[in-house]
């Protein structure tokens, strides 16, 4: 004699998780929030490094200067994938403190772009110099584009 094949029964079955994500509410940043989170920081960034290039005294060696461009190539590299990526992975955070966070280790990943050049001399020491303020103007960025930010309700809820 056999025994019958045992059935699922409907109260055990669980959602897929396209089911259960479309069921929390997103934070939403806007193009508008993610320019101001993202451009402004660079931009300032950017503009500092190019003011302490012209201070007498500070870039005689010319160490700045490189500095400049490579901070672009971070900003191109890094910091558009890096700060697209933290906003779609953390999207069901609705806590805004978690966000700023994922944008401050986006910048600090721009120090090491120095070293893209080479490892040699005192490049090594200029990964901080790039990363830290890089990290704090981006998490500052978002903090202030925080405004700008929606929340959109559940699908299920609309």
């Amino acid at each position: 004699m056999t025994t019958p094949a045992p059935e699922k029964s409907s109260a055990r079955r669980r959602r897929g998780p396209s089911g259960a994500a479309a069921d929390r509410p997103q934070l939403r940043l806007g193009a508008s929030g993610w320019i101001v989170s993202w451009l402004l920081p660079t931009a300032l960034m950017g503009a500092l490094l190019l003011g302490l290039s012209f201070v007498p005294g500070l870039n005689q060696d010319g160490f700045l200067a490189p500095l400049i461009p490579l901070l672009g190539a971070a900003a191109v590299v890094v910091g558009i994938p890096g700060t697209l990526l933290v906003s779609w992975l953390l999207r069901h955070q609705l806590n805004p403190v978690i966000h700023v966070l994922g944008y401050v280790v986006v910048g600090l990943l721009y120090g090491p772009v120095v070293l893209v050049p080479g490892a040699a001399g005192l490049m090594p020491l200029l990964v901080p110099l790039v990363g830290f303020p890089a990290g704090i103007l981006l998490g500052a960025g978002r903090w202030i584009a925080q405004p700008l930010a929606r929340t959109q309700p559940a699908e299920s809820q609309v």
